[in-house]
């Protein structure tokens, strides 16, 4: 080997050492990018998590605090309207009362019998004038008594109506402060789910290869073909979904803004092994793993003759196979972070008839469709 051909060998074994050099450097970056995005995400989640049973718990004190400031306004009406019988009451009894008074106590309650004597007809005359007068005179001392339970009661409703005023009105300051602080949550929620979607949209996930999508759409039209019975039979008799996965959408359906991609699906984000169910009954015509989908599951749906499919990836691990049929809500899998994904999470795809590749022709917003 002459000068020249060494110094050529020497150059092509330096050039090609420092490419796979830099696609080390570049791939590692690449995993550290991933391992840190998962974990800011996973971090986030448990805070979402966390405002969430915070939000729960003040909804429930708001709810509570609102039903008790009902019953108090309730409680203070009728005891005004207590108040106001009382008082027409004890008017109209101190009318009565007032000439009563007057010829009957004012002298500590004595009666002229001689009156009643001279004014008597016979002595069986005089006795009937006896009895009657004894009458009016318990029954006089009956509506005092009555008048004075009346004021006594008349008092006690005023002292617990100011009371009860006073309780509503700092009822409905803690309200109020609650309410407050329920805004406040709320609005964490939101900075917590925009920071969620930001760290989901870091990383643009990978899409199948064109043999895997082959197969895939391949897999649904054998399927079609041979569970057209199973299909036909479905009970669901609206076109209605369900949510398949508790969680928050960190990414939601269609264009991307930071790299222009169209996203044909949604992703939920919660803790790795949160139950998947399947959004409606159908048959699944593939279960498997996916080199860029990691674990998936894919269902056929006929609901009121129209065609549907729906994809779940990136799945822990699935437990069912293909040519099962699904029942809406039955647990299908566990959300994970398999396949080409940015940390635990569901990807979600509805497709209004057959699953289909990029541009993913007839995916539709699921959450237009979940009820």
């Amino acid at each position: 080997m002459n000068r020249k051909q060494i110094h050529t060998t020497a150059a092509l074994g330096l050039a090609l050492s420092l490419i796979m050099g830099c696609g080390v450097d570049v791939h590692a970056a690449s995993d550290q990018q991933l391992s840190e995005n998962q974990q800011q995400q996973d971090v986030v989640i448990k805070q979402l998590k966390a405002s969430d049973h915070q939000v729960k718990k003040i909804k429930m004190a708001v709810t509570d605090k609102q039903e008790k400031l009902a019953e108090s306004r309730e409680k203070s009406k009728w005891m005004k309207k207590e108040i106001k019988r009382l008082n027409k009451q004890i008017d109209s009894r101190d009318k009565l009362l007032k000439k009563r008074v007057r010829t009957m106590y004012l002298n500590q309650g004595s009666a002229n019998y001689l009156d009643v004597l001279l004014g008597s007809e016979s002595f069986g005359n005089f006795i009937d004038r006896v009895f009657a007068l004894k009458t009016i005179s318990e029954n006089d001392q009956n509506m005092l008594n009555d008048q004075k339970q009346d004021k006594t009661n008349r008092a006690a409703n005023q002292q617990a109506l100011i009371d009860e005023q006073s309780q509503l009105k700092n009822g409905l300051a803690e309200l109020r402060d609650l309410e407050t602080e329920l805004l406040k949550k709320e609005e964490d929620q939101r900075s917590q789910l925009a920071l969620l979607k930001k760290e989901a949209s870091k990383i643009k996930e990978k899409e199948m290869d064109k043999n895997e999508e082959t197969e895939v759409a391949e897999a649904q039209t054998r399927a079609l073909s041979s569970q057209s019975a199973d299909l036909e039979n479905l009970s669901d008799s609206k076109a209605d979904f369900i949510k398949p996965a508790q969680g928050y959408i960190s990414s939601g359906f269609g264009q991307r803004s930071f790299d222009n991609s169209f996203h044909p699906g949604i992703d939920i984000a919660n803790s790795e092994g949160t139950p998947v169910m399947a959004a409606a009954d159908g048959v699944v015509f593939r279960a498997y793993h996916s080199s860029s989908y990691g674990n998936t599951v894919m269902v056929s749906h006929k609901i009121n003759g129209q065609l549907f499919t729906t994809v779940y990836a990136h799945l822990n691990s699935y437990h069912v196979s293909a040519g099962e049929r699904v029942s809406k809500g039955q647990d299908i899998g566990g959300m994970g972070n398999t396949g080409e994904s940015f940390g635990s999470h569901l990807h979600f795809e509805l497709y209004d008839g057959q699953w289909n590749p990029p541009p993913h022709n007839g995916a539709v917003d699921p959450m237009k469709f979940i009820q």
